[in-house]
């Protein structure tokens, strides 16, 4: 993040992004499953985090992609790794 080109501070309008009128797209890979929909859904601080960055910056259309067990097994790796593949060519339909 950097002053005056991602956001902006004024006494008046306080804290003010500066990236607008753009989509991201945020692909997080880790080795546990996290994502929405899990049980330890509540454990995710990776994409919280990210997102409330991504969000002081100024984006607001922010499209999410998890990559996710990697651990587990080789199996489920690559089980993830098609469905996170599947998403992307989901979104990048959408875009």
């Amino acid at each position: 993040m950097h002053r005056g080109l991602t956001f902006s501070f004024t006494p008046k309008e306080g804290y003010k992004g500066l990236v607008t009128g753009k989509p991201l797209v945020a692909v997080y890979a880790r080795g546990g499953a996290y994502g929405p929909g899990s049980e330890v859904e509540s454990w995710d601080q990776q994409s919280r985090y990210l997102k409330q960055i991504f969000d002081f910056i100024g984006f607001t259309d922010i499209r999410e992609i998890f990559v996710e067990p990697t651990e587990a097994s080789a199996t489920s790796k690559d089980e993830a790794v098609a469905a996170a593949n599947r998403k992307a060519a989901e979104v990048a339909a959408h875009s």
